[in-house]
């Protein structure tokens, strides 16, 4: 029984870990400052409030002066990744099949999000949510075994057909941001800090996307309590029990 309860226990420290967890994601989403347009940003509230960086959700167009043209899908991007998958298989024994990926490269240039009415610079996006989820994806089938030489003794493993797939952050995408906002060193309005990232124009599920993780949150404490309240029933009975028998 004492292994029951200690299970109960544990997994509603968990729940209990997780539902915190969500609430300062939830305590994030309600502070957030959705933005119509982007002009507001630097001449309104970066400009009243100095000294404040808010959480702001902001959309436009991905743009860049100094946006690259890939070598492959030849897009023109300001985000560009690609790795390598193959499949091998060991030569004494044909029937198990693995799988590696590498990556080739990654490259980012400075870029922006403009709307038409101004610019607001993003930096350290790869590093948010949802933000490989936006990125457009390309499938290429390459001899890239030379790539896995450091992994592999070729006369240990045999190469079949791989593919390179390769991801980029086109100019013209639209994107909605949300991040903490601030001005960069030459005073032009960024998003200094990118919490999460989404496809075209999501401004409006901000309020849904924190309505989602306050219910997450009160879900998990109610199973936090319970488990441990089952957890610590289970010891208090366990505990009577042998009570009682000793003093039998």
């Amino acid at each position: 029984m004492i292994e029951y309860a200690g299970l109960c226990i544990g997994v509603g420290v968990l729940m209990g870990v997780y539902s915190r967890s969500e609430n300062m994601k939830f305590q994030i989403l309600a502070r957030i400052i959705q933005i119509d347009e982007l002009k507001e940003l630097g001449r309104d509230l970066l400009d009243d409030e100095p000294l404040c960086n808010p959480v702001v959700a902001i959309f436009g167009t991905v743009g860049s002066n100094s946006a690259v043209e890939t070598t492959r899908s030849g897009a023109s991007c300001v985000f560009s990744e690609e790795t390598a998958t193959v499949c091998y298989k060991c030569t004494t024994d044909s029937t198990s099949e693995e799988f590696k990926t590498v990556m080739l490269y990654r490259n980012e240039v400075s870029w922006y999000l403009d709307d038409g009415t101004s610019r607001v610079y993003v930096t350290g996006a790869q590093f948010a949510k949802g933000f490989y989820d936006t990125l457009n994806k390309y499938i290429f089938t390459e001899p890239v075994t030379e790539h896995f030489e450091r992994f592999f003794s070729f006369k240990d493993v045999q190469f079949v057909p791989n593919s390179c797939c390769e991801r980029v952050l086109e100019v013209g995408k639209p994107l909605t941001i949300i991040g903490k906002a601030e001005r960069n060193k030459n005073g032009a309005p960024t998003i200094g800090r990118v919490y999460q990232v989404l496809n075209g124009r999501s401004i409006n599920k901000v309020d849904e996307l924190a309505s989602d993780l306050k219910s997450n949150s009160e879900s998990c404490e109610i199973l936090c309590l319970l488990l441990t309240g089952i957890g610590v029933s289970i010891l208090a009975v366990s505990f009577l029990r042998n009570h009682l028998e000793f003093s039998k």
